[in-house]
């Protein structure tokens, strides 16, 4: 959960409007979701076993990519 909570306020000090909800998980899942549609997963990037955290900026990256 710390790696997640660092993630939250990465993403409110990069887009102070954002609403950000930590939703405790099971296998160690970590997910990313922007209106509905998932832009990062710890366990899985398109169909390949990934098992890592996002590194710092990446997450914002993702974000704004999207927006």
């Amino acid at each position: 959960m710390p790696r997640a909570s660092r993630a939250e306020e990465e993403i409110k000090t990069a887009f102070s409007d954002a609403k950000v909800t930590l939703i405790p998980g099971e296998r160690g899942a970590f997910e990313v979701s922007l209106n509905g549609k998932l832009i990062f997963s710890k366990l899985y990037k398109v169909g390949a076993l990934v098992e890592r955290f996002p590194d710092p900026g990446e997450l914002i990256k993702f974000i704004k990519r999207e927006i």
